[in-house]
């Protein structure tokens, strides 16, 4: 029996990552460039490394947005290139899927989407999908496009996963969930099975959703909540056990504000 366990110490294992990508509606391809609606200085970074490691991207154009919370400066980064745009100077007509966020918000995913599709015919089947390789998606889940996958998740049988759907690195998504457009899961959250989590609502860093619990729309959950009882559309909630706190005002106002923009000509920039 020792003799048997030394030969095991000289046995080299190879690390190998699943696949990722068979299953998945569109098969990633390489791409040279791809072009990112919006602007926000923290996600951009995030989104620029996902499609390099993915669709080995490295020339970004943006087309941008107003943008009063990061000031409007360039990336110095010597293997990406960076192209800025304003909306009414850029040709969206594109052969084959070529668009992603470059915000990934869940309210603001939802207003640049509307507005970019209604005044520049851009749908969701041009949005590509973004999967780390170090993730594990099962084969039996299905999801929209527009999907970030980040590092060193798992995703598990037969999930259902909706457009624009955000999934942060080392999280955690059980068998048979069910996750609507928009969602945004933060860093370590853990999501159990037959879960469902309704459109465009976030779940905070380090949260963790027990089995069998339904999350409303346009909801967010705060970080290192324990969601162990259904929670209602759009309001906050957070703590252990997770409790409604009060309701969440930013999609209230996102919803306003898409409506004046939705109205407004298209060379007007969305905010």
């Amino acid at each position: 029996m020792i003799r048997h366990v030394a030969r095991l110490q000289h046995v080299t294992v190879r690390k190998r990552y699943p696949s990722t990508t068979m299953h998945m509606k569109q098969q990633p391809v390489a791409r040279e460039k791809l072009t990112l609606l919006g602007f926000c200085g923290g996600a951009i970074p995030i989104v620029a490394e996902m499609a390099n490691e993915a669709l080995h991207c490295s020339v970004f154009d943006i087309v941008k947005n107003v943008d009063v919370k990061y000031p409007d400066r360039p990336y110095e980064w010597p293997e990406f290139t960076f192209v800025s745009h304003r909306p009414g100077t850029y040709d969206f007509a594109r052969e084959e899927p070529n668009f992603f966020f470059g915000v990934l918000d869940s309210h603001i995913k939802y207003i640049l989407f509307s507005w970019f599709n209604k005044h520049y015919g851009v749908e969701k089947n041009a949005y590509v999908n973004l999967v780390h390789p170090s993730s594990y998606y099962a084969r039996s889940s299905v999801n929209e496009q527009g999907f970030l996958l980040e590092p060193l998740c798992v995703v598990s049988s037969f999930c259902n996963i909706g457009f624009g759907v955000t999934v942060k690195r080392s999280c955690s998504i059980g068998h048979h969930a069910e996750i609507h457009n928009y969602v945004s899961v933060n860093p370590g959250a853990s999501i159990s099975g037959n879960v469902r989590i309704g459109e465009g609502t976030t779940i905070g860093t380090g949260a963790t959703v027990n089995n069998n619990v339904s999350i409303g729309k346009r909801s967010f959950i705060g970080a290192g909540s324990v969601v162990t009882n259904d929670i209602p559309d759009g309001v906050i909630a957070y703590g252990n056990p997770c409790k409604v706190v009060r309701e969440n005002e930013r999609w209230i106002k996102a919803l306003e504000r898409l409506r004046e923009m939705l109205a407004s000509p298209p060379d007007q920039q969305p905010e």
